[in-house]
């Protein structure tokens, strides 16, 4: 591919196994070092290539906040719904609902319920909350 810029999955296809090609010759040659500078800049220039259509295509996910997933890995264990969770550490299910989606703060109560309850770190609720 002699563009630098991949519009299609066709594309986005078609400059992979121009990659695996590449590293293929790599293989054979017993190392990537071994392979020619033309190889080697190609290479870099169709990785590069690649990346900038994987970061638009295929995003990361927004990082979940670790004291959130905790909440949820101890509901999950104790196969509680939003409301029994609620309820067990003594708070409304709307207001669990915006904590879960990060959208309100832990308050100090909270916190110790979910010390004492969920055995969450003290640290983690003291890091993330």
């Amino acid at each position: 591919m002699k563009n630098n810029i991949i519009k299609t999955d066709k594309e986005y296809r078609k400059v992979c196994d121009e990659i695996d090609v590449i590293i293929a010759k790599g293989t054979v040659l017993g190392d990537m070092g071994l392979l020619t500078v033309e190889d080697k800049n190609e290479y870099l220039r169709l990785s590069t290539i690649v990346r900038s259509w994987e970061k638009t295509q295929y995003p990361h996910p927004i990082p979940i906040n670790p004291l959130i997933a905790q909440i949820q890995e101890r509901m999950a264990e104790r196969n509680l719904k939003q409301r029994e969770a609620a309820n067990l550490l003594g708070i409304d299910e709307a207001r669990m609902s915006e904590i879960l989606r990060g959208k309100k703060a832990i308050g100090m109560k909270l916190a110790k319920n979910l010390r004492k309850i969920f055995q969450i770190d003290a640290d983690t609720i003291l890091d993330f909350a």
